[in-house]
């Protein structure tokens, strides 16, 4: 079945868990090798259409020195995640509400505690955890790279995307960064296509960066979807307003079914649904 195919029925399919059940939200982190791949832009764009999909989703700032969600997002905190870390403010006075029906913890932009400080990258992810407490999926966007905050979250997270381009410097920054996870025990990452121009360039891009993985890694890297090129999408970030909520350009597409094999890839048992109603992908249209 393809991820289109899956993306018009796989949420129709699912159990929700008995009631009752004690489920802590399981977290997606969004990371990358390289710089400027789109990683802030799938990670919000993705947590749109889980809560579009009827789930609590809370999005994440945890790129170290160069936090822009509040950009993207035209919000504008009197918190951040540093703050929560301090303990200057309470996880309700740090989360914001933001377009989309998401719930967005923003980071602080030109500090480099994140980066420098290892037990203030513990501290962080201890208090984002704790204030995960009531959402069902927890949607992390990392920094480029493979600094401290980046392999934190990805230890944590219960399903890892790495985003690259076809351009091969991303697809060689990508590799490094699998190497470096599955040498220190943590789960393959996932991958994700950015900026394609059609599907057979991104199984391309997939099948030759897979190819290496198996040959010197012995792994082989799941494809979760791809993002074709589309203006919409940056019309969307210079305006500061989420494609998800406004934009319906063929990208689109390619945003549900990356949803759908997202959620497909999450433990079932981790799984809540709030008084919204589920709708399958195929259903989901702009928020009201």
């Amino acid at each position: 079945m393809t991820l289109r195919h899956q993306a018009h029925s796989l949420l129709e399919s699912e159990k929700p868990p008995s009631p009752g059940a004690h489920l802590q939200a399981p977290w997606i982190s969004i990371t990358g090798g390289k710089g400027g791949v789109g990683k802030s832009l799938i990670a919000t764009n993705l947590a749109i259409s889980i809560a579009n999909a009827g789930y609590r989703a809370l999005l994440v700032d945890l790129d170290p020195g160069l936090a822009n969600l509040d950009v993207h997002l035209r919000l504008a905190p009197r918190f951040t995640l540093e703050d929560l870390a301090d303990g200057s403010c309470t996880a309700e006075q740090a989360i914001c509400k933001s377009p989309g029906r998401i719930a967005v913890l923003c980071g602080k932009s030109g500090s480099t505690r994140l980066t420098d400080d290892p037990e203030f990258v513990h501290r962080a992810l201890e208090r984002v955890a704790a204030a995960s407490t009531g959402f069902d999926v927890v949607v992390c966007d990392t920094g480029a790279g493979i600094g401290r905050s980046v392999l934190g979250a990805t230890q944590r997270s219960d399903l890892t995307i790495a985003v690259t381009t076809p351009d091969p410097a991303a697809v060689t920054d990508t590799y490094a960064l699998c190497k470096l996870l599955v040498t220190r025990g943590i789960p393959t990452p996932r991958l994700l296509v950015n900026l394609v121009r059609s599907r057979e360039e991104a199984m391309r891009t997939a099948s030759r960066l897979s190819s290496v993985c198996e040959k010197f890694l012995s792994t082989k890297l799941d494809l979760v979807g791809w993002l074709r090129r589309d203006s919409e999408l940056e019309t969307s970030v210079r305006d500061q307003r989420p494609y998800t909520v406004a934009g319906n350009g063929p990208a689109m597409e390619d945003i549900r079914a990356i949803a759908a094999k997202t959620l497909s890839s999450i433990p079932a048992a981790h799984r809540r649904r709030d008084g919204l109603k589920r709708r399958s992908l195929r259903q989901l249209r702009q928020p009201r």
